[in-house]
């Protein structure tokens, strides 16, 4: 008789195990509480439009192969992803813009040109990044922690005094030692955004991200982003795996210290071998497991740092943007300033960078005829709660913020539909801890790598968790290497590193 494992929330990390597990005989079932699955890749259609309201970068291609080839799969022929050349676009308030072109031999003239040999410079410290990104990969984004040597190896003793001084340092600090001009510091330091958290404060190890922007590139699923959650779920189809939408837990069920089950919303109890929760960590752990069991109880999240709000402003523009890339951002010059709001005094910035996607630059099949889509994301302080109105005039300003850094005077007149999802949002659909957007904790250094919030219970036999509330962290790259820790976890295997089809 085949064991039975249970998957709480349909999100990218949890329909990954699904597939894993799938592969290893289990009977899954996945229970969502929402009407579809995703979790955090997430659209809507509205007046013609499709808006996207999660994440639109598609980075470490490698990785997606990675989880792919246990399938015996290519993820790039399945997902048909486009590389962006250039990258994305950078908009300043005070100064023009400039396209990165996503390889380090091209973008080494756009330094130079800013400042004299930033070039060179580049060279190097793209060096360093891709050396401290294939370190990172290899020696600790695949591993559990679970044993001393998994930490203490071979090419992590023979680097270890440049990857000291990336821990030891902020990112800002190292990379402001290097780069004068502000524009250079904020290009190889706006990653911080989408790690939830800021360089001022995160380690210099996140160097690494620059590795992605200048060696490895900026890609693309040519059918949006939504495809990989559709693929993600044809990938499983020849194994024995459920989805039950629209069915909300409401507690795990625990016999003789071990998770035996859920009890949905509707009273109904479902039994499994293992549990796994690829819901929010903290919604978890403080409402779905009874009090006594909790490993990660309320006090524990009042000393962890949730990753930041946002508001997400999707508007539907009459003809066309021509000046705008897929990717574009636009960085202010109170550059500490916006980060000191969110991160340190937990106010709306008054000076606000944000990132604004234009889908439909890849994809004309978003808008109707004659149309462009533009997704505009606005990082705001965890645990800040907008009322409706205070949301619809931040758009206003996120909107007018662009339109104007954008040279795109006419954007109110030409916006024919338009939507908004904030801090209230996240939390109705996600369950999310203080509002955070981005699905967990910050990647601050006590909240990185053996930091991190681990993905097996402490108190509870049978209890995982998946997703980017755990190891290794935020990202959908993150989530297909989590769920292969995961699995490590059920499976037992104590191996560092990815797992490979045989491991299944």
């Amino acid at each position: 008789m085949k064991k039975r494992a249970i998957i709480i929330g349909a999100g990218y990390g949890g329909m990954a195990l699904a597939n894993i597990l799938g592969k290893a005989g289990y009977r899954v079932d996945v229970y969502e509480k929402n009407s579809e699955a995703g979790g955090r890749i997430h659209a809507v259609k509205q007046d013609g439009f499709t808006f996207d309201l999660g994440p639109s970068w598609y980075l470490m291609p490698e990785v997606f192969e990675d989880y792919y080839s246990l399938f015996g799969e290519s993820a790039s022929k399945r997902l048909d992803l486009v590389r962006f050349s250039p990258g994305y676009k950078v908009y300043f308030e005070n100064h023009d813009s400039l396209l990165v072109q996503g390889d380090v031999e091209s973008d080494k003239a756009t330094f130079e040109a800013i400042e004299a040999g930033a070039g060179e410079k580049l060279q190097r410290y793209v060096d360093d990044a891709t050396l401290a990104y294939e370190l990172s990969v290899r020696q600790f984004l695949y591993n559990n922690f679970l044993r001393i040597r998994d930490v203490v190896t071979w090419p992590v003793l023979r680097n270890a005094p440049k990857m000291l001084r990336l821990v030891a340092k902020t990112l800002d600090g190292y990379v402001s030692r290097k780069f004068r001009d502000k524009r250079l510091q904020q290009l190889l330091e706006y990653h911080m955004v989408f790690l939830g958290t800021s360089p001022f404060a995160a380690p210099a190890i996140y160097t690494l991200m620059s590795h992605l922007d200048y060696r490895s590139g900026v890609y693309y699923p040519r059918r949006g982003m939504l495809s990989l959650v559709e693929d993600m779920e044809r990938l499983g189809r020849g194994y024995d795996i459920s989805y039950h939408y629209d069915a909300p837990v409401a507690e795990i069920v625990v016999e003789s210290g071990a998770a035996v089950g859920i009890k949905l919303r509707d009273g109904t109890i479902e039994r499994a071998d293992i549990i796994v929760s690829n819901a929010d960590m903290q919604f978890t752990e403080t409402q779905l497991v009874p009090d006594r069991y909790q490993s990660f109880p309320k006090t524990y999240w009042e000393k962890r740092e949730p990753g930041p709000g946002a508001l997400l402003v999707s508007i539907g523009v009459k003809g066309e943007l021509p000046d705008l890339l897929h990717h574009n951002l636009y960085f202010v010059d109170k550059w500490r300033e916006n980060f000191a709001a969110i991160y340190d005094d937990a106010t709306i910035p008054e000076y606000a960078s944000v990132y604004v996607c234009n889908p439909t630059k890849t994809d004309p099949r978003l808008a109707p005829d004659g149309h462009e889509n533009l997704f505009i994301l606005m990082p705001l302080p965890s645990g800040v709660e907008l009322s409706a109105a205070e949301q619809e005039q931040l758009a206003d300003r996120a909107i007018a913020t662009f339109a104007q850094a954008a040279s795109i005077e006419d954007i109110e007149e030409r916006i024919v539909t338009r939507m908004t999802f904030g801090p209230k949002e996240f939390q109705d659909r996600y369950n999310a801890w203080q509002f955070n957007a981005f699905g967990g904790e910050s990647h601050i250094l006590r909240q990185s790598v053996i930091f991190r919030t681990p993905n097996k219970s402490k108190k509870l036999k049978n209890l995982y968790y998946v997703g980017a509330g755990t190891l290794p962290g935020i990202g959908l790259p993150m989530c297909l290497i989590g769920a292969q820790l995961t699995y490590k976890q059920i499976a037992g295997n104590r191996t560092a590193g990815p797992l490979g089809e045989e491991d299944i």
